[in-house]
């Protein structure tokens, strides 16, 4: 038997990278990234090069570890992509 009590997901951070500029954002804390993907959809349709990912409970660790590995500048969120709604 299914157990109808909804269940309710950890709250995260996602990265959103604009590869174009080399910038990426944090956005959170969130438990649906779905419309930060809808929206980077949307970018890639306009031509822009944006992508979601990866995500963490940390915003200052997944901060820190994108900034090294991947060498890019951080800016505030919403400075990329923003959902509908």
């Amino acid at each position: 038997m299914t157990d109808r009590r909804q269940i309710v997901a950890e709250p995260f951070f996602l990265i959103v990278t604009d590869l174009d500029t080399g910038f990426f954002c944090i956005e959170g804390p969130m438990t649906d990234d779905a419309p930060w993907n809808l929206a980077a959809g949307r970018a890639r349709e306009s031509g822009r090069s944006v992508q979601c990912g990866p995500s963490g409970p940390n915003r200052d660790k997944l901060s820190v570890e994108y900034r090294q590995s991947h060498k890019l500048a951080g800016v505030p969120p919403g400075s990329i992509v923003r959902p509908r709604g």
